[in-house]
């Protein structure tokens, strides 16, 4: 049997490079958080928990403030045009 799948349907690839330091900083958090049985220990699970930390204490959003967000971004159904009347030519 196989890891159970733990990203989300709507997730995509986003590609990014890591120093050796920064890989090895990413296998520290891996490390302790396998010992600790937390359940996300993939590389992408640590990254989004890391830009999540980075909103809410850098950028001072709130979780609530993030889902609003979300909420507006999965509301849109496309760009909003408005049509201008056509000039008429005096």
């Amino acid at each position: 049997m196989g890891r159970p799948k733990r990203l989300s349907d709507d997730a995509e690839p986003v590609r990014f490079y890591l120093t050796p330091e920064e890989q090895l900083i990413l296998q520290i958090i891996r490390v302790r958080r396998k010992k600790r049985n937390d359940p996300r220990i993939g590389p992408s699970e640590i990254a989004a928990d890391g830009l999540m930390l980075l909103l809410e204490k850098i950028e001072g959003l709130s979780r609530e403030q993030i889902d609003d967000l979300l909420e507006v971004s999965a509301n849109k159904d496309g760009p909003k045009l408005k049509r201008f009347p056509k000039r008429e030519n005096h």
